[in-house]
Formats: structure tokens, C-alpha cells, sequence
């Protein structure tokens, strides 16, 4: 594999670290994924990324590193370049920060309302200039609308977080014994009540519903994850609209149910697919490859 390395490019989000060995036309050689901390409780996060950078290599890369996510927070903080939307993505590679010799992927701000991309811009540039709407799925779902290759506004969502933080504190915090049973059926039941906008019922619906029998309990976690997405997707689609749903794995079968449910033309792609195209593409573009 060293023979044919020419990038490294990372992730770092929230507890997860994940990097890909790249050659020079693009391919993935090798990728790594460890937990970590976040980003921001490393006072020396450069270093930790350096540390399992050489673990999983056998030695420190001999090509250029180049990182999107949570790392390029630093970049915002050193009062660097900020870019805002609406904002052409082929401006990013012109505009990498560093930090010991890791190369960063900006973030895109937002001043109306307040928001960043928080590494969805780098997913963006590797979609191949996708217009209309832009579902991103994740922790935080970002919607986007792009035309042209320009970023006109996005709105991140943090439904999956908040389902998460639900289900371990407060009210509708998981209390039954016994572990919870993913039920399709219960799932797709409680994404159409929400994506009913007359009458969609609150969040305390779902306690509600198991304090009167009416849901198992060992379904909580699967009605609230429905009532959630439905909830998000509703808001900012409507039936008819053409959607391009960027995700892996149960999130793409979540949001592309809800979407579908609600009546949208919905395509689909693969979220780490167009983050590792992003990473190579910007990397190749602001003239990286080929450093040692």
C-alpha cells in the first residue's frame, strides 16, 4: 500500500475518528475507524490524530493529511477566513486552514439564522455539483439547498441527538427492564402521525401511549424515532418535492422511508462515499497531491 499512498484524509465526529488511504486516482487503499474522545476535550487533538495516524500506518504518513468535521472548529476559533452562505463549494480548496501540517476542510456559516456545515460542506463537494435539495442524515441531519454548485442555505437538525438525550434523561427515559425491540411496523406507524401536520401528535405521546397500554414499552425507542424523523422531514419537505437523500446504513432507511411516505422523489447515495470524494477532490484541487 505505501507504494501507491498519495493521501490520507480523516473524519473526526463527535466520538469517532475514521481516516481512508487514498491513491492517486482517488481509491480507497485502506481505512481505519477508533473512538475518541471529542474534538474539543484534546487540548492536543493534532497529536492524537498523528498517534493513529502512524498505529495504523506502522509510521507517521509521508503524504499530505487532509481532515474535515469537528477538527476544523480550530479554524473558526483562530479567526481565519470565514466563509458564509450562499457560497460557491468550489471555493473551498482555496481556502484550507492547517494545523501541524494537517490540512482543513473551512466550514460554511450561515448568518440568517445562525448555522455551520460542521463538515456536510465537504459531503457536499463530493456529490458532483447535485442541485435541489440535499438531505445529509446524521446525528445532525442537515437540509441544503444547492443550485449550480452554489450552497444557497442549509438548516441543521439535531434529531437524532435529541432522541438519544430523551431516551436517557427525563420523562421519556428508558426504565422498563429489558432491552428495546426495533419494530418496523410500530416505526413507519409513528413517522405517517407526524408527517400528518393537522394533527401530529406532541413527543409525550409516545410515554403517553405506553402508560396506557396502547404501546409496548420494549417499542419506545422505535415510536420516538419515528414521531422524530417524521417530525423533521415534514418541516422541511413537501409531497412532490424532488429530494436527493445523502446516508448509510438505518438512517437511509429511515429518511427515505419518511421521505417516501410523505410523497417526495426521493434518490439516494451513500454519506461516507461522497465524504471520502470530497476529501480527494479538494485535496487534488487545492494542489496537495503530489506533496511529501
Amino acid at each position: 500500500m505505501k507504494d501507491k499512498l498519495a493521501l490520507i484524509g480523516l473524519e473526526w465526529a463527535g466520538s469517532h475518528l475514521r481516516a481512508w488511504a487514498f491513491d492517486g486516482e482517488g481509491d480507497v487503499l485502506s481505512s481505519v475507524q477508533v473512538r475518541e474522545e471529542a474534538v474539543a476535550g484534546h487540548a492536543d487533538w493534532p497529536g492524537r490524530v498523528q498517534f493513529h495516524l502512524a498505529e495504523w500506518l506502522g509510521a507517521s504518513p509521508q503524504v499530505p493529511v487532509i481532515g474535515s468535521g469537528d477538527v476544523s472548529a480550530d479554524l473558526l476559533q483562530a479567526g481565519g477566513n470565514r466563509l458564509t452562505a450562499p457560497l460557491q463549494l468550489s471555493q473551498l480548496p482555496a481556502h484550507l486552514g492547517t494545523a501541524r501540517s494537517i490540512h482543513l476542510v473551512p466550514w460554511i456559516g450561515q448568518l440568517s439564522p445562525p448555522d455551520l456545515t460542521c463538515g456536510a460542506e465537504t459531503i457536499l463537494f463530493g456529490l458532483d455539483e447535485a442541485n435541489g435539495a440535499i438531505c445529509i442524515a446524521g446525528l445532525h441531519t442537515q437540509h441544503c439547498v444547492v443550485e449550480h454548485g452554489r450552497l444557497l442555505e442549509f438548516s441543521t437538525e439535531i434529531t437524532a441527538e435529541l432522541r438519544d438525550l430523551l431516551l436517557s434523561h427525563g420523562t421519556l427515559s428508558l426504565q422498563a427492564p429489558g432491552p428495546q425491540a426495533f419494530d418496523m411496523k410500530v416505526f413507519r406507524d409513528w413517522i405517517e402521525r407526524a408527517l400528518d401536520t393537522d394533527d401530529a401528535p406532541p413527543v409525550f405521546s409516545v410515554e403517553a401511549a405506553i402508560r396506557q397500554g396502547i404501546l409496548s414499552p420494549a417499542n419506545k425507542a422505535a415510536a420516538l424515532a419515528g414521531l422524530m424523523i417524521g417530525a423533521d422531514v415534514a418541516a422541511h419537505y413537501d409531497p412532490g418535492d424532488e429530494v436527493l437523500l445523502v446516508a448509510d446504513g438505518p438512517l437511509l432507511e429511515a429518511y427515505g422511508f419518511a421521505l417516501e411516505a410523505l410523497g417526495a422523489d426521493v434518490e439516494e447515495t451513500s454519506a461516507i462515499e461522497a465524504l471520502q470524494d470530497g476529501l480527494f477532490e479538494i485535496a487534488d484541487l487545492a494542489g496537495l497531491l503530489g506533496e511529501d
